[in-house]
């Protein structure tokens, strides 16, 4: 892996991160209402036009947007977040408190659906017109095609309301320690959600992939010579894996948005419901925050599956891709 590929990554993601940044912060102010709202609190319809205007003045409202984003991305740049609007305290620090919760839905949820998928999509690729082979098409369908949302009320109905064996909200139990299974507990309800609702889908693209693989004449050619069926299965998968890489990271901001609306769902404390309830108040530094954090976070993945993809794909290392 050269130093050049690594920083032409690198200067893409800071490019991305600027777009996001930039149309985030423009459409957000293009929405109804005043920007200054959030800074009002509960005294609104108490405060005279001179107040408004005054708090406006002070938090740089005032002034035309080009150089509210201007001031915003220097700040950023030299590490200030800036201040909550309605919390009254650093974006930074109600960041850094939502993270870990954010980061563990992701991991856990992404760590069973790529286990999953790879399971059941080998398994069903290599045996094309199989019992399992039909059965996983039709799974993936069904699976994509549920809302997340529904899914996640079912589970709260049953294993909540009937069952009474899982909390329906939050990241621990108002009662007792809080501790790991406390956490545990509250995170299989929205981690199952998750994993249901993108394991058929990821587990179809590498089911297909391996059965282009199968057909192909470098497994036939394989298999005529005595090659033991195990190294067949292992070199199909690893060239079905460069494709299923790919996708992943192709998927990986729509699964972020899913996210989201599971997080809002089950209280769960992280960033997609830090978002949402900024969005509500017009919390505008601890949204532009989240916002960046979260694409931050996506960067990041993505780099990961590139340097991945990088090192299982031969042509990428020749540079015949423009790797």
């Amino acid at each position: 892996m050269t130093v050049k590929w690594i920083g032409k990554r690198m200067m893409l993601g800071i490019l991305v991160l600027l777009i996001v940044s930039f149309l985030s912060f423009f459409i957000m102010h293009a929405g109804p209402g005043s920007s200054a709202t959030a800074y009002y609190g509960g005294n609104a319809q108490t405060l005279t036009a001179s107040e408004k205007e005054r708090i406006s003045e002070e938090f740089g409202l005032d002034r035309p947007l080009i150089i509210q984003y201007g001031s915003w991305l220097k700040e950023t740049m030299n590490g200030n977040l800036g201040m909550s609007a309605k919390e009254g305290r650093p974006v930074a620090l109600i960041l850094g408190e939502r993270l870990p919760n954010t980061l563990l839905l992701f991991g856990v949820s992404m760590f069973f659906i790529i286990i999953g998928s790879i399971w059941l999509g080998m398994a069903a690729g290599v045996k094309p017109g199989s019992l399992l082979d039909r059965g996983l098409s039709m799974f993936s369908i069904a699976s994509s095609s549920i809302p997340p949302f529904w899914l996640g009320i079912l589970f709260i109905y049953l294993f909540s309301v009937t069952l009474g064996v899982l909390p329906s909200s939050g990241t621990r139990s108002l009662i007792g320690d809080g501790g790991f299974f406390d956490k545990i507990r509250h995170l299989i309800m929205p981690a199952s959600v998750i994993v249901l609702t993108h394991v058929g889908l990821y587990a179809r693209f590498l089911q297909e992939s391996v059965k282009t693989e199968i057909e192909s004449y470098y497994v036939m050619t394989a298999r005529a010579n005595g090659v033991d069926e195990r190294e067949i299965r292992i070199g199909v998968l690893r060239n079905a894996f460069i494709p299923y890489l790919n996708y992943l990271g192709m998927t990986i901001p729509s699964f972020f948005g899913g996210s989201v609306i599971v997080e809002a769902l089950f209280a769960w404390s992280g960033l997609g419901q830090l978002l949402i309830k900024s969005i509500m108040v017009k919390d505008y530094p601890l949204l532009m925050g989240g916002i960046m954090l979260t694409c931050l976070i996506v960067v990041i993945t993505l780099f990961v599956i590139d340097v991945l993809m990088f090192m299982l794909d031969p042509k990428l290392r020749r540079g015949e891709l423009g790797g």
